[in-house]
């Protein structure tokens, strides 16, 4: 497939599409937008080339060392905008808030069985990661984590910069090159992808 540049994929684990899943599934955790986000692209390129069903789930944390109010407020109130954004699309959405630490990784771990494929978002920060290794290493059903963190990819840069003096450096000579790759304004306005419908993800 054409469309996201290879250097922003990670295949988090070793396994293969599931031609016999029932969707795709993209798990939103980081990059919670239904435009310019190169993980809904990835997401909506696979829907299309196996003609399955989109689901979404986007899943807010709880318990998580930095919680606090002001980011659970900012978070729910994306909740409501990706609710209408996802509303006319052939996409299904489903926000998971959790009650109580560990269960939107549960719930994650049961969409992801019954998937052909799933996109996550690639995100370096705080436990995510280790949630979404887990969640790749309980399924036979390939898991890949698309880098929509910004401008210049992740894995453009190949070593840790100890000053902004020497990042901005190194910016400068490798952001031009990046520049043309960008994620779509709005990926799912012509998707030619199956209707998800009433399909329900996780239970």
């Amino acid at each position: 497939m054409a469309g996201v540049p290879d250097i922003r994929i990670r295949p988090a684990n070793d396994a293969r599409v599931n031609s016999r899943g029932s969707y795709v599934l993209y798990w939103m955790a980081a990059a919670r937008r239904a435009h310019y986000n190169f993980a809904l692209d990835r997401a909506v390129e696979y829907a299309a080339e196996l003609q399955k069903p989109l689901v979404v789930i986007e899943t807010i944390f709880s318990g998580l060392r930095w919680d606090c109010e002001r980011f659970h407020k900012f978070a729910l109130d994306g909740v409501a905008d990706n609710v209408s954004a996802f509303e006319k699309t052939p996409a299904v959405y489903e926000a998971f808030v959790e009650g109580k630490r560990g269960e939107a990784e549960t719930l994650i771990v049961k969409a992801v069985a019954k998937a052909a494929v799933v996109v996550a978002d690639e995100f370096p920060c705080g436990e995510y990661p280790a949630m979404l290794s887990r969640a790749a290493e309980k399924t036979g059903v390939l898991v890949e984590a698309v880098d929509s963190n910004g401008l210049l990819p992740l894995r453009a840069a190949e070593r840790v910069f100890s000053t902004a003096y020497s990042f901005r450096r190194f910016l400068q000579k490798v952001l031009r090159e990046n520049l043309p790759f960008a994620p779509r304004a709005m990926p799912l306005a012509a998707a030619k992808i199956p209707p998800a419908g009433k399909i329900a993800a996780a239970v």
